[in-house]
């Protein structure tokens, strides 16, 4: 069974699932986040782990066996007691209000963004990668990676044809060079994308179009790195800041979202990140180390109170106030273009290439059910409100 490497800081931050045994005994732990993944299968003799769902249904795991370690919690099982506890061990407090200023805000966030960077370097292996799409969450990344880690290469994605001026690829050209950093530009022909549906949904446990098609950019970026390579991203700053709208085409509103208050929304996504494995099990599949910088300082950006949350320019305003000039004027002015969108000028990418290959929402759940052996029933228990299921007590049949 495949478990991929943990990423543990001096201070206890990380992306960490662990299983560990002693004789009947076994302890299962997961990060705040849930950005690694840690399936089991459980029955009256026996419990395995694994990353990946795949590896327990082709070792002979029924689906109603399989459960998840919940993001933040530590699963306690007894098998000659038959017994089964969930306790909370850790995740993000979300702040409503405070007297606090935004200034202030800022300083702890950028404090604990510059001590994530310097126990980095400690542990990062292999050559070192940024995903830059141009927009201010990857150019954050970027401009800390170069103060804090030296030398890196960026990575940039296109569908090919589609290099085009206010295109992704077109805005991480100008990033690279304001930062004086290499960029290696991955352009993947349409046709391909659709041919690499299957592996998204079988590495990234997930049939959402959302999680599909942002996956679908992470293989192609997976597949031109080499074995061993370690890649930072800018992944988790939206959930934190509840920067997520729908997507809207040809008359088909994609990726909607429930009518909820900023901060309410913000708790609502990040607790999404449970669920889906569209980057770090991607990558991790093509052998590639996956870090989330800014999930290493979820609380700083979860104590942000409310007021400063997804309001017009509030990602823009925070990130001056944290990063400043050091972040190229042009990214502020950029129109926030989704990477999976590819453009802020037209819907294009690989939500446009999956369309086109008709793997709609339907599609996809329908795809995942047959690569899963899964029937409806057991697709709709196993990811509930964000969450993949996971028991609260020993599973009765």
């Amino acid at each position: 069974m495949t478990h991929i490497d943990n990423i543990l800081l001096d201070d206890g931050r990380g992306h960490f699932a662990t299983h560990e045994r002693d004789g009947d005994a076994h302890t299962l732990r997961r990060d705040p986040l849930g950005v690694n993944k840690l399936f089991f299968g459980l029955d009256e003799g026996r419990v395995e782990s694994a990353t990946y769902l795949d590896d327990l249904r082709k070792g002979g795991w029924a689906p109603s066996q399989i459960w998840s370690v919940p993001s933040g919690h530590r699963v306690e099982i007894d098998l000659g007691a038959r017994t089964l506890s969930v306790v909370k061990e850790a995740g993000p407090e979300f702040v409503v209000d405070d007297d606090d200023s935004i200034e202030a805000h800022a300083a702890r966030i950028r404090a604990c963004l510059d001590d994530a960077f310097t126990s980095l370097a400690d542990v990062l292996e292999g050559e070192l990668f940024v995903t830059l799409s141009g927009g201010l969450d990857s150019t954050g990344i970027a401009v800390l990676a170069k103060e804090h880690l030296g030398d890196f290469t960026a990575v940039s994605f296109t569908v090919e044809g589609e290099d085009r001026e206010g295109g992704d690829l077109a805005a991480a050209r100008r990033v690279a060079e304001a930062l004086g950093v290499r960029l290696l530009e991955v352009h993947m022909p349409r046709e391909a994308l659709a041919a690499r549906v299957d592996d998204v949904i079988r590495w990234g446990q997930d049939w959402r179009d959302f999680n599909v098609h942002c996956g679908l950019v992470n293989l192609a970026l997976a597949e031109a790195l080499p074995r061993g390579a370690t890649v930072l991203t800018g992944d988790g700053m939206n959930e934190l800041m509840a920067d997520y709208s729908p997507v809207e085409v040809e008359g088909r509103v994609l990726y909607e979202l429930p009518r909820l208050s900023p901060g309410k929304l913000r708790r609502y996504l990040v607790q999404g990140l449970d669920s889906g494995d569209r980057e770090v099990g991607i990558f991790a599949r093509r052998g590639v180390r996956t870090v989330q910088p800014y999930l290493l300082c979820a609380d700083a950006y979860a104590a942000l109170p409310e007021r400063f949350v997804a309001h017009e320019g509030s990602k823009q305003e925070l990130v001056r106030h944290v990063l400043g000039a050091s972040v190229p004027a042009f990214v502020y002015d950029r129109p926030k273009v989704r990477a999976q969108v590819g453009s802020s000028q037209e819907v294009g990418g690989t939500v446009r290439a999956t369309l086109e290959a008709g793997l709609d929402q339907a599609a996809l759940s329908a795809r995942f059910r047959e690569l899963f052996g899964f029937s409806e029933r057991d697709q709709r228990k196993l990811i509930r409100a964000g969450y993949y299921r996971f028991p609260t007590a020993w599973p009765q049949a």
